[in-house]
């Protein structure tokens, strides 16, 4: 691995304030990064030779002190490398120089909560989410100061210019919001002025649900189907969840005998870990009164998509695939039986 050279110098470009950043110049094989050590001062007020900042400057002491501390822990950590199986480059010295200067890693925190959301489905659509933000990024950190409104404006047009729908954008930028928000209450990172997220608006576009009449569902409970076939089932599911004011279908597929207590149905919501308690209305009791058997346990599903399966004998994605894989196979039955 070839050599790394560190030396310090003062940014080219100057500040609205007149000030330039004093920057630390990482080199290894002709290749340059730069990352600003926290601090600028006009040019009149550094020393090119010694590579400092004059003694007239009022923070001298503490800014000159605070150049030599970071430059010696980045040499110090590269012979480390040099001596160690993991070899350091000029862009780790880089990232970490800048993790040390601006702050922690959004992406870094923004995996790790992702790994603990507990609805399987909720953590897929996390994850996917940030790994489109990493493709934008093209291997670059991103650290949670570097979100401001400009960022956020910019990553808004990339996410259209990839044709996503208006909706998609809005709901890939409030996961990103709520990384960001929840690092602020956890006090992992504290703004210096408000939240960016606060400025900004996104836009969502109203969407419209196509309802079944009455009459549809009439028509529905009337079609002649074979017990006992996928189509039986999907139909008697479909009403079922209807009747039960919508339920989501993975929360009707995960329903069991003991959900059913004194004619109500008591479970938890899958999206929301949400207790929930419903009155069982007559047509949705006497659904279930098609699956009732003498010996039935409390542990079987009411619904037999699921079949006998144990959901502590998989992992929370494998169970997730479970569920879409069934929800799946209603669908296909009921669009091939409930055309109106």
């Amino acid at each position: 691995m070839s050599k790394i050279s560190f030396h310090v110098e003062l940014d080219n470009r100057v500040k609205k304030d007149g000030t330039q950043n004093i920057q630390i110049r990482i080199t290894q094989a002709k290749k340059m990064l730069r990352v600003s050590v926290g601090a600028s001062v006009e040019k009149k007020y550094w020393n090119d030779e010694k590579k400092e900042v004059r003694k007239r400057h009022p923070h001298c002491p503490q800014i000159n002190t605070s150049i030599k501390a970071k430059l010696l822990e980045r040499e110090t950590t590269y012979l480390k490398g040099q001596f160690g199986t993991k070899k350091v480059t000029a862009s780790t010295l880089q990232k970490q120089l800048k993790k040390e200067i601006v702050g922690e890693s959004f992406l870094e925190y923004s995996r790790t909560r992702a790994s603990k959301i507990p609805n399987p489905s909720t953590k897929s659509t996390t994850i996917a989410i940030l790994n489109k933000l990493e493709v934008y990024l093209k291997g670059k950190d991103l650290l949670f100061p570097e979100i401001d409104y400009d960022w956020i404006k910019d990553y808004e047009r990339y996410l259209v210019k990839l044709g996503n729908v208006t909706n998609t954008v809005h709901n890939n930028l409030e996961i990103l919001k709520a990384c960001y928000n929840d690092a602020i209450r956890s006090g992992v990172f504290e703004p210096e002025k408000m939240s960016p997220w606060m400025r900004y608006k996104g836009k969502k576009a109203k969407t419209s649900r196509t309802r079944l009449t009455e009459a549809q569902i009439s028509q529905l409970e009337r079609l002649d189907l074979r017990p006992g076939t996928n189509k039986f089932h999907a139909r008697n599911f479909f009403l079922f969840a209807f009747y039960m004011q919508g339920m989501r279908v993975s929360d009707v597929l995960q329903l069991r005998w003991s959900n059913i207590v004194n004619e109500r149905l008591d479970y938890t919501a899958g999206k929301t870990q949400k207790s929930r308690s419903k009155k069982i209305i007559k047509r949705a009791g006497d659904i279930l009164n098609l699956y009732r058997k003498p010996k039935q346990k409390h542990t079987d599903f009411i619904f037999p998509f699921l079949k006998d399966l144990k959901k502590s004998q998989f992992t929370p994605e494998a169970w997730r695939k479970k569920i879409e894989a069934a929800t799946s196979v209603i669908n296909i039955d009921l669009l091939s039986k409930t055309r109106f």
